[in-house]
């Protein structure tokens, strides 16, 4: 929690805390679930006020299962993005910069490759690899 608060999080809320969720039901306008591991995606949309929207660009390796009524009874939408092209990377490295937006990253060198591989598959990655392509020389 304190990741997200020194990252410019004005509130979080802990997914695997029930209270928490319980006390933002019904609260949000929208939610970008970024999750790629299996999850239960109900818990979320119950999360959206009326008419608001969950968009998943996560890639979980199995269909997520979706209850009806959880969109039903707040008319919301459930929808998917893929990876933008050129004109949304540029949108959001813009928006990022009107914004002072930064992220937090670990560089990696190349040869570092396959360590990379084996955290990632073992959950030990924080935020996000970027490789070091000068490293390649």
């Amino acid at each position: 929690m304190k990741f997200a608060l020194a990252l410019g999080a004005h509130e979080v809320g802990v997914s695997s805390r029930p209270e928490e969720m319980a006390a933002k039901a019904n609260s949000l306008d929208f939610i970008l679930d970024t999750v790629s591991a299996n999850h239960d995606v109900n818990a979320y949309l119950g999360l959206l006020r009326r008419d608001g929207h969950l968009v998943l660009v996560g890639f979980p390796a199995k269909p997520l299962e979706v209850a009806p009524v959880a969109l039903l009874s707040r008319r919301a939408s459930f929808s998917g993005s893929g990876t933008g092209g050129l004109p949304e990377t540029q949108a959001m490295l813009d928006f990022r910069g009107e914004h002072g937006i930064v992220s937090d990253i670990e560089l990696i060198p190349i040869h570092a490759i396959n360590e990379a591989f084996t955290r990632l598959e073992k959950g030990d990655v924080k935020y996000r690899f970027v490789l070091d392509l000068q490293s390649l020389k």
